[in-house]
C-alpha cells in the first residue's frame, strides 16, 4: 500500500469531516464486508449492467474501501486502481487481491479522492460507490474524478438515499454539466447513476435537465 497526498491545502472544517469519516471506516474495516458486503455487491451488479469493459481499460475505484470491486472486474480490464484514506480498509483490499491472484492487475493507494494523484484523462471508467455523502463538497469531488477521466468514458456514482433524494442527486450532476442515466434497480439504500465524462454542449439542456 502506497500513501499519496497532494500539496493542496485543506481547510480545518473540511479536514475535520474527512478525519471523522476516516476514523469511522478504519474502525469498521474488519467487519465491513459482513455488515454491508451483500449490499455493495448488489450496487456493483446493477452498475455492471450499464457499462462495458475492454481488456485495455484502466479503471479507478474511488473510495475503494475493502476492495469488493476487485472480485468483479480485475480480470476483465488492463488495470484497476483503488484509492481510499482508510488504511485498515486498504489492508483488506490488498489481501483480497492476493487471495484472488490478481495482485499484478491491481494497485491500491492511500490517497484523498478530492486530490487524486493522477494526471488528467487517465481512466476509462471510474467507480465511486457510497462515496459522495462522505465528502465535504460532492460537486468538487465529482469534478476531480472527471478530471482524471478520458473523453467518452463514464463515472458510476452512488449516494445513500438518507442523504440524497433523486432530485437533488440529479441537480448535483447537472451542476457539473454532464449527462447521466439512473440505474433501474430495486436497491433500497442507494441512488445509482452513470455519468458521462464529456460536458453537455447545449446550455439550455444543461440548465433544464438532462436525465436519460
Amino acid at each position: 500500500m502506497i500513501s499519496v497526498f497532494g500539496n493542496r491545502k485543506v481547510s480545518g472544517s473540511l479536514w475535520s469531516k474527512k478525519r471523522e469519516v476516516l476514523h469511522h471506516y478504519n474502525r469498521l474495516a474488519g467487519i465491513y464486508d459482513s455488515l454491508y458486503g451483500e449490499e455493495q455487491k448488489s450496487k456493483i451488479e446493477s452498475i455492471l449492467k450499464l457499462l462495458n469493459f475492454g481488456c485495455k481499460d484502466m479503471v479507478l475505484d474511488a473510495g475503494c474501501g475493502t476492495g469488493l470491486l476487485i472480485e468483479y472486474i480485475a480480470v476483465r480490464v488492463n488495470h484497476l486502481v483503488g484509492v481510499d484514506l482508510a488504511g485498515e480498509s486498504l489492508k483488506i483490499a490488498i489481501e483480497r487481491s492476493r487471495r484472488l491472484g490478481v495482485k499484478r492487475k491491481v494497485s491500491l493507494l492511500r490517497a484523498d479522492v478530492d486530490h487524486l494523484p493522477f494526471r488528467d484523462t487517465v481512466f476509462d471508467k471510474i467507480f465511486a460507490l457510497t462515496l459522495l455523502q462522505n465528502v465535504p463538497e460532492p460537486c468538487e469531488t465529482l469534478r476531480e474524478m472527471l478530471r482524471v477521466t478520458k473523453s467518452n468514458s463514464q463515472v458510476a456514482v452512488t449516494g445513500l438515499k438518507k442523504h440524497f433524494t433523486k432530485e437533488n442527486f440529479s441537480r448535483l450532476i447537472r451542476r457539473i454539466g454532464r449527462e447521466y442515466v439512473f440505474a433501474e434497480t430495486e436497491e433500497p439504500h442507494d441512488i445509482i447513476a452513470v455519468v458521462k465524462a464529456d460536458k453537455v454542449k447545449n446550455k439550455y439542456r444543461q440548465k433544464e435537465g438532462i436525465e436519460r
